[in-house]
């Protein structure tokens, strides 16, 4: 029996070493399928998504992003503090209201803005909404971060108070939510909105007051300034020109003729303005760069 099994296993050995003596130069797995057996598989690759399937996937998710980005807007930078977009209140309150917070920056620097719209034009949750808008509007002066917005949204029957970095402190979430829900969302819901605009307003105005010190204009009116500023190198040149004109013309200077002197150059108008407002009284607002970090609160009605 162990004679017959050695023999056995000579004879397979001399097979298996007869066949890698006449493999060719290249492998034949057919032949080598008689001494080894069947070579193994390799693994199956994961099956990839069909082009269809994966076409209309990005076409899902592109035309759920651009769906997303085109419902929101983001309004233009307001020219005036109480901006009435809804036409809720008359023109008259709406006027006593801009004047107010105009004058609320001339003594404290702090600039406080009112937006009333009739909704809100976008599908994010309204204080990350309200944030990026009082951001883009730059509301309050960049080095002091010193704005506030009140934002109202008729239609939604919501309103939220944006509060940026530096009045944070002054204006924390939860006295913004006291003047939003104790105060203005109870007249809101009689339908009075003038006077729960003009309860956020003075409410707003003296949580804040006392931060920081005015320094008699706005951020408008400081730009107005410098733009007549801004001519007094053309001033003092045509002064010059009059100086040097007048002079030549006593010691009989050279001019163009006999009779003339040269060019003399009047200025017209009876003198220059210190520029302002934009007439009528109207205090314009204008944005000092101040930024926002998501403080405030608001209430619905």
């Amino acid at each position: 029996m162990l004679a017959h099994q050695q023999r056995s296993a000579n004879s397979g050995e001399r097979t298996r070493l007869a066949c890698w003596r006449k493999r060719p130069a290249f492998v034949n797995f057919e032949s080598l399928k008689d001494c080894f057996g069947e070579p193994p598989k390799p693994a199956r690759e994961p099956r990839a998504l069909p082009k269809t399937v994966y076409s209309v996937v990005v076409g899902l998710y592109v035309l759920l992003m651009s769906h997303s980005f085109a419902a929101e807007v983001i309004p233009p930078t307001p020219k005036a503090y109480f901006n009435d977009y809804a036409n809720v209140v008359s023109k008259e309150a709406a006027s006593g209201f801009n004047e107010q917070l105009a004058q609320f920056e001339r003594e404290t620097s702090d600039q406080v803005v009112v937006a009333v719209f009739p909704k809100m034009q976008s599908d994010s949750d309204i204080a990350d909404y309200t944030q990026r808008v009082a951001q883009a509007w730059g509301v309050g002066q960049k080095d002091r971060r010193n704005g506030v917005v009140l934002f109202v949204f008729i239609q939604d029957r919501k309103m939220f108070i944006q509060v940026g970095y530096g009045l944070e402190g002054a204006l924390p979430d939860a006295t913004a939510f006291d003047i939003t829900e104790r105060h203005i969302k109870p007249l809101f819901r009689t339908g009075d909105y003038e006077a729960g605009l003009a309860t956020g307003i003075d409410l707003i105005c003296k949580a804040i007051r006392g931060e920081y010190t005015g320094s008699g204009k706005t951020v408008a009116e400081r730009k107005g300034g410098a733009g007549v500023f801004g001519l007094l190198p053309f001033i003092t040149f045509i002064i010059v020109l009059i100086i040097i004109s007048r002079l030549f013309r006593k010691l009989g200077g050279y001019g163009y003729s006999s009779r003339r002197s040269g060019p003399v150059f009047i200025p017209s108008g009876g003198g220059w303005s210190s520029g302002g407002g934009s007439g009528g009284g109207f205090s314009g607002f204008g944005g000092g760069g101040g930024s926002f970090g998501g403080g405030g609160a608001g209430s619905s009605w």
